[in-house]
This record gives C-alpha cells, structure tokens and sequence, in this order.
C-alpha cells in the first residue's frame, strides 16, 4: 500500500523561464505538492544535494550547464535510488531518445499541458514509491537469507557435531569394555595379594600406588562410559535456582583457596525445568571447575541464571586466561584437552551431550587475556511444581 506521503512530495522545477515556473508551480502546489525552482543548472545540482526532492522537472534551456550534463550528473549522483526525471523540451530542438539515453524518464514537450504534467508526475512518483518499496522488500529478504543461511549453517554443524559424538561414543563404549575386563582382573588379584602380605611390609606402599592408578583407570572409563551412553535419569521438575546452590556450596570454599571472587545472581520466581537435576548438577559443576583453572593467580566468576518467556539462560563467566578461537572452535570435542595431562578432555564433552538431550545448547565466546563466558539454554516446559525435598544431589569435586 503507497502512502499518500510518498506520491504527494517534493519536487524540483529547474528552469530559467520565470514564465514556465509560474505556470507550473500552482498547478504542482494545487494537487498537494511542495514545489521548489531553481534558475539555473548549478542551483539545480546544489538544491539536488543538500535536500533531495522525489523528483525533477528539467527545462532544456538552462543558461549555464547542458541539460543532457545536468542530467547525467543528477543521476550518476542518486544512481543507488531511483530517481524519476522528466525533461521540458521544445519540440524540435533535442531529439527526444537523446534526452532518454542520458537518463530523463519521460519527456514532456511546451507548451505543458497541465493534465499531462500531473499524470506523468504522478505516474512517476507512484513508480518512485513501488521501485522503493521493492527495494525495501529485497532489502528485507537478503536478511532473511542470510539469517536463515547462518542458521542453516549452524544446524548442520551441530548435526556434524552430533554425529561425531555418536561415532566417538560408541568408540569410547569399546574402549571402556575392553578397559574394565583386564581392570576387574588387576583389582581382585591385588586385593589378594594385599591381604596375603604383612601389614607392615614395605612392598604394601607400592601395592597402594599401584591402587591409586588403578582407581584412576576405573575412573576414566566410567568417564568414558558415561560419555557413550549418559544416564537416562528420570526428568522432574527441577529448581534450577537450588541446583546451583548445591554446587556453589560444594565448590565455594575450594574456589575461596583459589582467590577467586564468587558472583552468583539468579532471576526471581524462575519456573522448574523438566530435567535431571544430577546431570544439570554435574554440568555446571564441570564449567565453575574449569573457570577455576583457568585462573591459577585468582580472579573473579559470575553465575548468573535468567529467564524470559521460553527460555532459561545460565551464564558462566571469568576472567581468566581465555582462549583463541582455535581452541573455541574444538572446546567440545571429546578428548580435546587443553590441560595436558591433568585432563581428558571428556569433561565438556559430557556436558555438551547433557544439555543437548535436555532440549538445550551451550556455546562459549572468549577471547585470550580477555575471559570465557559459557551460555546455557534450557527450553522452559510444562512442569509446575517442584516438590520439597523430593531430590537428592550428590556431585564429587575433582582436581581441588
């Protein structure tokens, strides 16, 4: 639908006539029009520049500039919008296809007639207004392209993602078998050779580390069993407000050792989320410990929790290392470490996974020297009521 604001606008008389001008400028200004004039070719090109009108009438005899120069000029300099141009010529002096190939849209010959002069204005002015209005609509479908191409982009790189864990997982399902049965094999026979021997001999102290690795081993391959194939815990409806109280109260104390300075925020009257409130648990567990590492000298961590209408929003932040976007790029692979031997590179992975079969996603923005914020975002559900005391968490802090 064209506005009456866009037919009914400014235009510009170029011409040297005063005659013409007063002719023109009544029967323009009685059919709603704002009506500038200006007397020769250079006021014209000025008055084009400072305050552009919607379209231009130009006489052919103006006493300084060419018209054909005018008018290639005029539209060289509005060339990204369309601006109509209607030439006044007397006839026989200008061929008329010489005024349409330096760029006048329509061509009026004097004496003007005043019917013709505002059906070609207005015919004008309406193909100024549609040609805007597609180009407005153009405008507006490039974005949609570009957003629908970004998110299209994204999905399929979550799809590779996801098919890359699974083929990972089942790997790593392998892997842990073959792990567990030689494992299971080394732990009873130490156990007996344990109690077989002296209480106080001194090979009980080497047995004891032999204890500690193979517990470590055990360990890893739950790691890695838990990544093939997390729990499938029952959902109910989770305060996700207490959850992250029970892991701040777990962690506090080990991060105050580390001169890190705790901000926990969360929004009031968040509804519950329909989830695992051990695996939300050990999720965010997993990202204040590695906000801790990243600042071995100290530093400051915000947990903040938010919400709108269909989403919540769990925000890790700290100010630590940070890390480059290579590193970004693969933070979620499994087994993509950048603690060297201190870590297995399982732990994001895990909870990449997590949040992903709770309906959510999770992505990092950092930069080095400047940081690392973790986002979470659960989709809010149906669940209304969180019964008291109905859940018990029970999370373990590693690498204190």
């Amino acid at each position: 639908m064209l506005s009456d604001d866009l037919l009914f606008s400014n235009i510009l008389i170029g011409s040297s006539d005063e005659a013409l001008g007063r002719a023109l400028r009544p029967v323009l200004q009685n059919a709603g029009y704002t009506v500038q004039v200006a007397r020769t070719g250079s006021a014209l090109l000025e008055a084009v520049t400072v305050s552009p009108p919607r379209l231009l009438l130009v006489d052919t005899g103006l006493p300084d500039m060419d018209v054909l120069t005018v008018i290639r000029h005029v539209k060289t300099q509005r060339k990204q919008n369309f601006f109509p141009i209607i030439a006044l010529a007397e006839p026989g002096v200008l061929d008329p296809a010489t005024l349409i190939n330096a760029g006048a849209d329509e061509l009026l010959n004097k004496p003007v007639s005043n019917t013709a002069l505002l059906v070609r204005v207005r015919s004008m002015l309406r193909l100024k207004a549609v040609t805007e209005e597609l180009q407005d609509l153009n405008a507006t479908l490039e974005e949609k392209v570009i957003e629908r191409t970004e998110a299209l982009d994204k999905a399929h790189a979550a799809l590779r993602h996801t098919e890359k864990l699974g083929a990972l997982g089942r790997l790593a399902a392998s892997v842990a078998h073959e792990i567990n049965n030689p494992l299971t094999g080394i732990s009873t026979y130490l156990y007996l050779l344990k109690q077989q021997l002296p209480s106080d001999a001194r090979v009980q102290a080497n047995i004891e580390v032999i204890e500690r690795q193979v517990a470590a081993i055990a360990h890893l391959t739950k790691k890695l069993q838990r990544f093939s194939k997390p729990a499938q815990e029952q959902r109910r409806p989770v305060a996700i407000s207490r959850v992250a109280e029970d892991v701040l109260a777990l962690v506090r104390k080990n991060l105050e050792q580390h001169k890190i300075e705790v901000t926990y925020t969360c929004a009031p009257d968040i509804p519950p989320l329909l989830a695992s409130a051990d695996q939300l648990g050990e999720v965010l567990l997993n990202l204040l410990l590695n906000a801790r590492d990243a600042m071995p000298a100290g530093g400051q961590l915000c947990l903040q929790i938010t919400e709108d209408a269909q989403t919540v929003y769990i925000t890790v932040r700290d100010t630590g290392e940070g890390m480059s976007p290579e590193v970004q790029e693969h933070i979620f692979e499994p087994f993509y470490t950048t603690k060297g031997e201190q870590g297995t590179g399982l732990g994001l992975a895990i909870s990449y996974r997590i949040i992903q079969e709770h309906g959510g996603d999770i992505s990092v923005a950092s930069a080095p020297g400047a940081g690392t914020t973790f986002t979470i975002r659960l989709p809010l559900n149906a669940a209304h009521t969180v019964g008291e005391g109905a859940e018990t968490h029970v999370y373990q802090l590693e690498n204190p």
